[in-house]
């Protein structure tokens, strides 16, 4: 197997794909568009917002049907903005709201909702898997913001499932994936054996309304 990895972070201000480096760094070659932006949210901010999100947010926990008996999704999620509207929980908080804001202004696309996961420790994880739910929106936008614990992003082409790009994403990195990353690439959080804190990743989605 073939795995690359992408290690280290930068501390640089708020928000600073707006003044520098606004492409970030390739994380895939070609049309499956998917770019990392070390430390967009700068260290205190990533802080302030973490807090926020840990004193408003209301997990659930949901459970799925895996062969033939049902299992506990490992991670906590939950949903705020203009999304689903079986699992929006309510409107973003001012403070999320900022941050929907400055992506839409990197992006030029329209942010409706977000999808927060927690991952409370090592033991939580998410698996291989693209995020195509919204299904009029061939190519979409999705930025994805992690506060706290670093954690492994991996990403796979899904014609070439054993080449692996391995991405360590710090408090207050930004990925966004676009084009045709969605149809092209799978990717994951994969289980931690070591001593990981929480990690809380913010991914901010479009509607189909808005393709």
């Amino acid at each position: 197997m073939n795995v690359r990895r992408l290690r280290g972070a930068r501390e640089v201000p708020l928000f600073s794909s707006l003044l520098v480096d606004p492409d970030g760094e390739a994380v895939v070659p070609g049309d499956g568009d998917i770019r990392l932006l070390r430390g967009w949210l700068a260290s205190d901010r990533a802080d302030a917002l973490l807090a926020t999100v840990r004193a408003t947010t209301v997990w659930r926990r949901e459970r799925r049907k895996m062969y033939d008996r049902v299992v506990d999704v490992p991670r906590e999620q939950a949903w705020y903005g203009d999304g689903p509207p079986d699992l929006v929980a309510g409107p973003m908080h001012d403070h999320v709201a900022r941050v929907r804001t400055a992506l839409e202004a990197l992006t030029g696309v329209r942010f409706a909702y977000v999808l927060f996961n927690r991952y409370r420790d090592g033991n939580d994880s998410v698996a291989w898997h693209n995020d195509r739910e919204v299904a009029h929106i061939p190519r979409p936008v999705i930025a994805s913001l992690t506060l706290g614990a670093t954690r492994a992003f991996d990403v796979r082409e899904r014609m070439n499932p054993r080449r692996i790009v391995s991405v360590d994403l710090d408090h207050g990195d930004l990925l966004v994936m676009s084009g045709a990353a969605q149809a092209t690439y799978e990717h994951r959080v994969a289980k931690d054996p070591r001593r990981v804190g929480e990690r809380i990743n913010l991914t901010f989605r479009q509607h189909e309304s808005e393709r």
